[in-house]
């Protein structure tokens, strides 16, 4: 067992920052939230990071793992100013790596559609599950005869195995097989006594499942970028999937106020034209608190926004802002009284320059900083919370390769040195005096 800890940063420069502070082994006596607790504290001690924890400077992002949970036992409330630690229950990531076949049932839901037996779905739904039950047969079918190795050696693709604890494996799975079902065919046939049916499998079905999880795929790919900030993209990739599967998410997934703040400091997304009313209201609040932190303002404003939409094409276009208009003024502006103008109200009522219609904020925020020294600084500690556990997930990946088959014997503390350096490395490949 290990733990892994990747922290970001946005610094003085606005460049977003991400290094691997450890992927060490995990010796606590078990694993209850004390224990747990216990590692992460040793190891944020390590780096002199402690104080910065227990002063509540410190944003967590993490699974739904319930030690984890139990160990920082820390919740927020929109009144406090201060930036508390927190848990993003919005991630499904998990160190466990074992197969969906492995994991237990889980216990009956209060919602009653996760209750229904199979005799109630009607006879396209059983298709569906039938069709995603025998591909997952499929793929530990080819695992246990080695099946793999001769479709890679006849020119296909090596099925990939399905697991519940990792993001887009389901997609991963239908698409290794769609793309090889030629292969697995000849393989198959060419098998005296084999006991598995290709037929078995639904191909209107795979395809009309591959072509559905598409654009989930799309969206958790732009969520798990760690090049540029994410904590906006829970705004984005939500409100997308909530279209879709709104009574799952609202059981899965909980939205934070520093999401939709992010979205609004994101000068593409800052009037959350797909939001409603009351999220803004909660959102600009909780900005507003903020600034009242970092600059002494003390400003209460009643919110009311109408959305304006727009089409868009791309899933990340679509839930950008229409382009500015100055005579669309009733749309820029978010207060319906205002005492006076504040930093937050001049930001969203300015035109924002082509130049930084991009997707990273910080390049704005940078240029931006003398005009908006608050918003600035708020945009420098909500950018530096990465949306997902993708960093700790690539982090365990690179761990993986590293311990390899000649490479077994690597002592943990030297793995974990190697994965801290190579961070380093990549960090100081982009500016190169960055400790100096």
């Amino acid at each position: 067992n290990y733990l892994g800890l990747t922290i970001y940063f946005v610094d003085s420069d606005y460049k977003l920052y991400s290094f691997d502070l450890c992927c060490s082994r995990f010796n606590e006596v078990d694993k209850t939230g004390a224990s747990v607790l216990q590692a992460l504290r040793k190891q944020l001690d390590l780096f002199g990071l402690l104080p910065y924890m227990d002063n509540h400077n410190i944003t967590f992002t993490i699974d739904r793992g319930s030690n984890i949970l139990k160990a920082l036992k820390v919740t927020t409330t929109p009144s406090k100013n201060k930036l508390k630690q927190v848990e993003y229950i919005d991630d499904t990531s998990s160190d466990d790596s074992s197969s969906e076949d492995d994991v237990p049932t889980p216990s009956p839901s209060k919602y009653i559609e996760a209750n229904t037996t199979m005799s109630n779905l009607s006879t396209k739904a059983k298709e569906v599950l039938i069709t995603i039950a025998t591909n997952k047969k499929l793929v530990k079918y080819a695992k246990i005869t080695g099946l793999n190795k001769v479709i890679h050696e006849r020119g296909g693709v090596a099925l990939q195995q399905e697991c519940i604890v990792r993001w887009l494996s389901m997609s991963n799975m239908l698409e290794s097989i769609d793309t090889s079902k030629e292969h697995i065919r000849a393989c198959l046939s060419s098998k005296n006594n084999y006991s598995f049916k290709l037929n078995n499998i639904s191909q209107d079905a795979l395809k009309d499942l591959i072509v559905l999880l598409s654009e989930f795929k799309n969206v958790s790919t732009l969520v798990k970028t760690g090049s540029r900030p994410t904590l906006h993209m829970a705004y984005i990739s939500i409100d997308f999937f909530r279209k879709r599967l709104n009574q799952l998410l609202k059981s899965m997934f909980t939205f934070d106020d520093r999401h939709l703040a992010a979205a609004i400091l994101h000068h593409i997304y800052r009037r959350l034209t797909f939001a409603t009313s009351y999220s803004k209201n909660f959102a600009h609040l909780y900005i507003r608190e903020q600034l009242n932190d970092i600059l002494g303002l003390n400003q209460q404003q009643a919110i009311n926004d109408e959305p304006v939409k727009k089409k868009r094409k791309s899933i990340e276009d679509q839930f950008a802002d229409p382009d500015d208009d100055i005579t669309n003024k009733d749309a820029m502006t978010t207060p319906a009284v205002q005492s006076k103008t504040d930093d937050l109200e001049r930001y969203l009522r300015m035109n924002i320059e082509d130049v930084y219609k991009n997707p990273n904020p910080l390049n704005f925020w940078c240029d931006h900083q003398k005009k908006f020294p608050g918003l600035s600084l708020l945009a420098r500690r909500l950018y530096s919370i990465p949306v997902s556990l993708a960093g700790v997930e690539r982090q365990f990946s690179f761990a993986g390769l590293t311990i390899s088959q000649r490479r077994s014997c690597l002592d943990p503390d030297t793995v974990n040195d190697v994965l801290f350096v190579r961070s380093i490395k990549k960090s100081t490949s982009v500016r190169a005096r960055f400790f100096h």
